[in-house]
């Protein structure tokens, strides 16, 4: 189990999916952007709850290990959507399919005109 410190606020979560969140969290940062995330946690009570996270840059957030004997939350799903997140914004960025003119008629008036030639092909 791992303390996720957000703020002034402390959750406890499962370890793998604390990974996941500090993962995608520093992707985000260095990024310069910012996502909402829900996670499930072990609310006070000892039942089980969600916390919902805004990650980004500016945004501390750390874990730490629990050391009292408590059972390890898992969600699997909770985990893959997190890693696929990071997956997704750590990807480079896709390329155009379509290219620009060879060469841009001067004479022209407008840009439209090489749109409408590029159409034309």
């Amino acid at each position: 189990m791992e303390r996720i410190h957000y703020g002034s606020h402390v959750f406890c979560t499962g370890t793998e999916i604390a990974g996941a969140v500090l993962d995608y969290a520093g992707l985000l940062a260095a990024a310069g952007r910012f996502a909402m995330v829900d996670i499930p946690i072990i609310a006070v009570d000892g039942g089980p709850s969600k916390a919902r996270l805004l990650l980004g840059p500016s945004m501390p957030i750390a874990s730490e290990t629990v050391s009292a004997p408590m059972v390890e939350l898992l969600d699997d799903g909770a985990v893959a959507t997190l890693r696929d997140a990071a997956l997704v914004l750590s990807a480079p960025p896709l390329v155009p399919t379509h290219a620009a003119p060879a060469r841009i008629d001067r004479r022209k008036t407008s840009m439209i005109d090489d749109w409408l030639e590029l159409d034309a092909d």
